[in-house]
């Protein structure tokens, strides 16, 4: 297996077959803010294949050598055999070079729904079987509220430099209101 460069053809196939089914409602950012990110050379849309099938994608918003994992996704018939792993291991291999690799994951400390809140959990362990760890920072975006964690390679940076940082990714995507109104800082302190 191993991650290939998608098409902006692949990429439009992609977002209307298995983003919006994938990823919740409010974690999806329109296709033409996702398009023009990938004209402005800061977006990478790489699919997960072996041969001509593909397994699963990620698109990586990058500034310098930082990058946001936005979305990472195994397609569901691929799930529960090691493909999602095997993914991060082409993604670290992938961005091996990188000063900064940071990605989101839902908080299960914001949702009441046991079932929902079992599988955030989850997902948080297998990120961390995989290499990554919580930052410590929080952040709501799109009023979801995500734990940022980074993978083993990156940088250790503090929780104000990772918000910078952060803040950098979906300024450089996002239109300014749009921004404004959706991307915050939660300081659990307060």
């Amino acid at each position: 297996m191993k991650l290939k460069q998608l098409s902006k053809d692949e990429v439009i196939t992609l977002f209307n077959e298995r983003i919006v089914n994938d990823f919740a409602k409010e974690e999806i950012k329109p296709l033409n803010i996702i398009l023009k990110a990938m004209d402005d050379g800061i977006y990478e849309c790489l699919g997960l294949f072996d041969g001509d099938a593909i397994y699963g994608y990620t698109f990586l918003v990058k500034m310098g050598m930082n990058y946001l994992v936005d979305y990472v996704a195994v397609y569901p018939e691929h799930r529960n055999n090691g493909v999602g792993s095997k993914m991060l291991s082409c993604l670290s291999d992938y961005l091996a070079k990188a000063d900064l690799v940071i990605g989101e994951v839902e908080d299960p400390d914001y949702t009441e729904d046991e079932e929902l809140k079992s599988l955030q959990k989850r997902r948080i362990e297998f990120y961390k079987r995989n290499g990554c760890r919580d930052t410590g920072l929080r952040v709501r975006c799109f009023g979801v509220p995500f734990i940022i964690l980074e993978t083993a390679g990156s940088t250790g940076a503090g929780k104000d430099e990772l918000w910078e940082v952060y803040q950098s990714f979906y300024k450089a995507v996002l239109p300014k209101e749009m921004f404004e109104r959706n991307v915050e800082y939660v300081d659990y302190n307060n």
